[in-house]
């Protein structure tokens, strides 16, 4: 179940609160060249939590090493499971849709 646009905007709110006290910087919109992390509601999955690299930082390699990915999906996942959020994935993105 998503929550309402009010709901989604605050949960949307204590997610980037959470990722930032973690040390992320996070951005609101998607993510652009720069890379980096998003947080945004999406009306038909939740809040969808993205982290892409930095286009041209380092060639096109470091978009194409998975370990990397996979170790930032596992420390946003992780940060938000202890905070108490429900997680799930969706296409490389974490969807939060409440608190558990």
């Amino acid at each position: 179940m998503n929550p309402a646009p009010k709901d989604a905007s605050a949960l949307a709110s204590r997610v980037r609160h959470e990722l930032e006290n973690a040390g992320f910087t996070v951005e609101r919109h998607p993510l652009s060249a720069d890379g980096g992390l998003s947080v945004r509601h999406d009306p038909a999955r939740g809040v969808v939590v993205s982290w892409g690299p930095a286009t041209g930082v380092g060639g096109d390699d470091v978009a194409r090493f998975p370990t990397i990915r996979n170790v930032v999906r596992l420390a946003l996942r992780t940060i938000l499971a202890e905070a108490g959020y429900q997680v799930t994935e969706d296409g490389g993105e974490m969807v939060v849709t409440g608190r558990v």
